[in-house]
């Protein structure tokens, strides 16, 4: 084992407490409760981190598309009737068409809270952690795919192989409906290649920034013509498809390989360049240990991703029970992104029936706007999450949380200051904070005390 990934051994100087297993649980998870933690502090640091990792192979059914699907079915009935007419010159059949359009925009909305709600509910949560780091890795964006049920697909594909391996994920993620249509691969062609997806594969991707050249763009753009959607029915059009016929099947020289060589081939050259596992490593220590990782525990992530063919969950397991993982300098480090203040939030007051409709709304102002990253690199993270308006649309939720306006919290647990604290952050606060927390609770009934410890900065990191 490296030394940057020497596991943690609890002793009596440095023991395995609340403090540790608490950071566990909110870097695999959101918003960790009391009886969670005490339960991790009596399995002990690898039993808790086996229980995080216990990822179900069948999350479970998602949403329905019921609307959307019947919306589809009736456009497309309604146009076999017509016979060979165009949309656009028949008002009729146009108006099926834009009522399908709204049912997506619509499902859209109802999908983002279905993922909301999972997320506070799931007894697996670092399945939905690293769904929501996948998401913000391959991204995709329903503002260009326009396709809910495409993105739902692309949601669970993250899901299903969320600390699986990383080259199975890639081949899924190449061969995704919404990836084709949001870096447009569907219209990728034979004498008119597309660099979109070629391009941000590389870059953002599996490799980063300075290990590739514009030709290697170009010709891993050929390799990738065909690979593209069937078409025709809405249904076609979220299924993958190689069409030969519009493969440019001639030889390329990618990344200092030539031959005849397809998007297979492009993906098996790419996991094989040394720059792919430290990228992805690098990625996944910046989302659960530090913005600003140690390069030798980076170095020796991708070591062991590339030595273990790219499986996920053994470097997540050697992270977690590394004494790198649980250092003083890396516990609090990292701001919680909307999403995870959002659910955290709900989790820890026990919020019955949340108004997620409105909390998806409030996470979008507050920065996050789930299925809709603002680039093709997904959302900055980290210190970007916090600025003047944010703040304040973080203490707008806690206060709308807190007084029952978005669902009603259970908060008898935290009517005393001490109380409300340890539960809320897992760790005391400095004297001058405890001061103010004190004159909150003297003021009322505990509800202002609440908002105020989720209104601290020492509530917006994990």
């Amino acid at each position: 084992m490296p030394a940057a990934l020497e596991p943690y051994v609890p002793s009596p100087q440095d023991p395995w407490d609340e403090s540790k297993a608490a950071h566990l649980l909110r870097r695999t998870g959101f918003g960790p409760l009391p009886s969670e933690i005490a339960q991790a502090v009596q399995a002990g640091p690898g039993a808790a981190v086996a229980s995080a990792l216990a990822l179900p192979r069948n999350p479970g059914p998602g949403p329905a598309f019921d609307e959307v699907l019947s919306a589809e079915a009736n456009a497309e009935a309604l146009h076999r009737s017509l016979g060979r007419v165009k949309v656009k010159d028949t008002p009729q059949l146009r108006a099926a068409y834009q009522a399908a359009t709204r049912a997506h925009g619509r499902a859209i909305m109802d999908l983002t809270m279905w993922w909301l709600d999972w997320m506070a509910k799931t007894k697996a949560p670092l399945q939905e952690k690293l769904t929501l780091f996948w998401h913000g890795h391959f991204t995709s964006s329903m503002g260009d795919v326009h396709d809910a049920i495409a993105m739902y697909k692309q949601n669970d594909l993250f899901r299903r192989h969320a600390a699986g391996n990383f080259a199975r994920l890639l081949d899924g993620v190449a061969r995704d409906p919404a990836m084709l249509k949001y870096l447009d691969n569907d219209v990728n062609r034979r004498g008119h290649p597309n660099e979109n997806w070629a391009r941000e594969l590389m870059e953002l991707f599996t490799m980063g920034i300075g290990h590739y050249t514009e030709n290697d763009v170009l010709e891993s753009a050929r390799a990738w013509t065909g690979w593209t959607l069937r078409g025709g029915r809405f249904e076609d059009r979220r299924a993958f498809d190689f069409k030969p016929r519009l493969h440019d099947d001639g030889i390329k020289t990618f990344l200092d390989t030539a031959g005849k060589l397809d998007g297979t081939d492009i993906m098996r050259i790419i996991l094989a360049q040394p720059a792919t596992p430290r990228w992805i490593a690098s990625k996944l220590a910046k989302f659960f240990v530090s913005p600003n990782p140690d390069p030798e525990l980076v170095e020796a992530m991708a070591q062991e991703l590339a030595s273990g063919g790219y499986e996920i969950t053994p470097v997540l397991r050697s992270v977690f029970q590394s004494r790198a993982f649980y250092r003083p300098e890396v516990m609090y480090s990292l701001v919680k992104s909307p999403t995870e203040y959002v659910v955290g939030a709900v989790r820890q007051l026990g919020i019955e029936d949340p108004d997620w409709r409105r909390l998806a709304q409030l996470t979008e102002e507050a920065g996050q706007h789930l299925f809709f990253p603002p680039t093709v690199a997904g959302w900055h993270g980290g210190t970007a999450w916090i600025n003047a308006a944010t703040v304040f649309n973080r203490a707008n939720i806690a206060g709308l949380l807190v007084s029952g306006r978005l669902g009603t919290p259970r908060t008898s647990s935290l009517s005393m200051p001490e109380t409300a604290a340890a539960q809320l952050l897992q760790r005391p606060l400095p004297p001058a904070r405890q001061a103010l927390l004190a004159q909150a609770y003297g003021r009322g009934t505990g509800q202002e005390g609440v908002h105020l410890i989720m209104s601290l900065p020492e509530y917006q990191v994990c």
